[in-house]
């Protein structure tokens, strides 16, 4: 992890309440984590029966102990987190950051397991081979929160790949993204903030290894109709040369390139790896869940290469390029 992209993940934090934050982040998890499931023995027949009424496939049911298990990754990763925490001069830089990769790749895969399996979920990845070895730059599809664990199932952890995101800075507000995002480079990244964010972004791309990789979400949020109708009244209203080509996209949100092309500005040698997947559209707020949207839904990922050579050498050609 060298210089500019140790920094990010270390130095970039604006807000000065981290520690209150956390503190807060923190104690609300443990304490809806031994809530929900202490009162399991109560709700979980209540929510069932009321499931078997409704004759909905047991959503409620389902939902329910979903959200028990993310609390209990939450609580896990906070424990082992903890631990990696307090071994730290024991370990030197390199081993702490290996083991919070360790973590990371454990949590995310266990809380998508979980997910899987209590809506009754499939999973098939196809390419996944054409990204065995790094470094490159992801850039995957947006619909659901559901959808930040894909690159870490599919791609990086079978392959041993260390990945650097680019987040939301709300999401600092998760205290394993939090704590795992401080420690190892990632950028977290406010909305609309403009050449300050894009620059955080860009500095991931500093010092890529064979094992690296950077993933970033070009759409910037998730994809809504409402989204879409906003971001092409965006473009439109400042006469953006690639409207039309934005207008043809039907399932995906005009890419915000800044970052992307930042990336590339810093790591021209980069080669692009797509991530494109349909099945959780059915995640995309509480409403889907407790509708049971997502039962039974087959995930279906396609991992796509394209060689740094075959993508455009220019900022003009690469934007252009990324809306096609």
């Amino acid at each position: 992890m060298e210089g500019g992209a140790r920094v990010v993940s270390e130095r970039q934090e604006d807000d000065r309440g981290r520690l209150k934050r956390r503190a807060l982040s923190f104690s609300l998890t443990v304490v809806a984590a031994a809530l929900v499931i202490g009162s399991l023995p109560l709700t979980l027949p209540l929510i069932a029966l009321v499931d078997l009424v409704r004759r909905r496939r047991f959503a409620w049911t389902r939902a329910l102990l979903m959200v028990a298990w993310i609390l209990v990754g939450e609580c896990w990763g906070l424990l082992v987190l903890f631990g990696l925490w307090l071994v730290k001069p024991l370990l030197g830089r390199e081993r702490f950051a290996a083991g919070n990769y360790a973590v990371q790749a454990a949590w995310v895969r266990s809380l998508l397991a979980g997910v899987r399996a209590l809506q009754s979920m499939a999973l098939e990845v196809r390419g996944a081979e054409a990204a065995r070895r790094g470094p490159f730059l992801i850039l995957a599809r947006h619909v659901s929160t559901a959808d930040t664990l894909l690159p870490i199932t599919a791609i990086t952890a079978p392959f041993g790949l260390r990945p650097r995101y680019v987040l939301k800075a709300e999401l600092r507000w998760d205290p394993c993204l939090d704590l795992v995002g401080h420690r190892v480079p990632n950028a977290f990244v406010r909305r609309g903030a403009g050449a300050r964010e894009v620059e955080r972004s860009a500095a991931l791309a500093e010092g890529l290894g064979p094992r690296d990789v950077v993933v970033v979400y070009p759409e910037g949020t998730r994809f809504t109709r409402r989204a879409q109708a906003r971001r092409l009244a965006e473009l439109e209203g400042r006469d953006d040369p690639l409207l039309a080509q934005a207008r043809a996209l039907r399932h995906t949100l005009p890419p915000r390139s800044g970052g992307v092309l930042g990336i590339l500005q810093r790591a021209p040698g980069l080669d692009l790896v797509f991530l494109a997947h349909v099945g959780l559209e059915g995640a995309r707020d509480v409403g889907d869940l407790l509708a049971g949207r997502l039962i039974g839904q087959r995930i279906e990922v396609e991992i796509r290469r394209v060689p740094a050579a075959e993508i455009p050498a220019d900022d003009e050609g690469r934007r252009r390029w990324l809306f096609e």
